[in-house]
This record gives structure tokens, sequence and C-alpha cells, in this order.
């Protein structure tokens, strides 16, 4: 507990902090629904939101999506972008806030990272 007026420790979080980090959280579970119903996906395709990041002046928020398999990841990645504004406006009206932050996309590659790991550690598997 800190005192009245003092600075909030390092690693102690603020009301601007946690709100942003509802905020995010929000705005993750909400896409996600909106990209389920707006966003048609190829067979076999699997998109996933990964992270959501909002700018403490909600200018941004920066939604990192990981996409299996890897080698569709680009394409899809593009497409994504290109119909970024239509799930920006379908977004809006469920944020309720003065300032709606932009979104912004950009490709995680840490589930590709973890998905060519256990690959690898099958392959030894099977040599052994």
């Amino acid at each position: 507990m800190r005192k009245l007026g003092s600075e909030p420790s390092a690693g102690e979080p603020t009301p601007s902090s946690h709100r942003l980090a509802k905020l995010a959280s929000f705005i993750s579970r909400e896409l996600g629904l909106i990209i389920e119903r707006e966003f048609e996906l190829p067979r076999g395709v699997l998109l996933t939101i990964t992270s959501v990041t909002v700018l403490a002046d909600l200018s941004e928020a920066r939604v990192g999506v990981s996409v299996l398999p890897v080698e569709r990841a680009k394409e899809i990645f593009v497409r994504l972008s290109a119909v970024a504004g239509r799930l920006q406006h379908i977004l809006n009206p469920h944020l309720r806030l003065y300032r709606v932050p932009r979104l912004v996309f950009q490709l995680d590659s840490s589930l590709a990272v973890a998905d060519h790991i256990e690959h690898l550690l099958d392959n030894i598997k099977t040599e052994e």
C-alpha cells in the first residue's frame, strides 16, 4: 500500500495502466469475435490474436496475430491488413470511448517458432 500523493513503485500498476490492460483485453475479445464472423479464412488456416497493446494516449492498439500454417502467414496477414478499416468500423461502437485507438496489426511468429521446435523434437524422438 502506498501513501496518498506518493508515486507508484516500479512494479505497482497505476490506475491508467490497469485501465489500458482492461481495454486491451476487451479489444482482444471483441476483435476475435468480429474476425470470426467477418473474416473468411481458407480451410486449414488458424488465425490467433496473441496480444493487444494499447498506447497510453489511446492513439493505437497494436494487435499481434499469429497464423498457422506458417507458409500462409504472409498471405493472410496481407488480407487482414486490407480489411483492417472494416474491422475497425465494426469494433468502434463496442468501445464507447471518445478517442478510439486505431488498429495496427503485427505478425507474431511466437506460435510458429513453438511449432518448429515441436517438429524438431518429434524428429529427434523418431530417430531414437
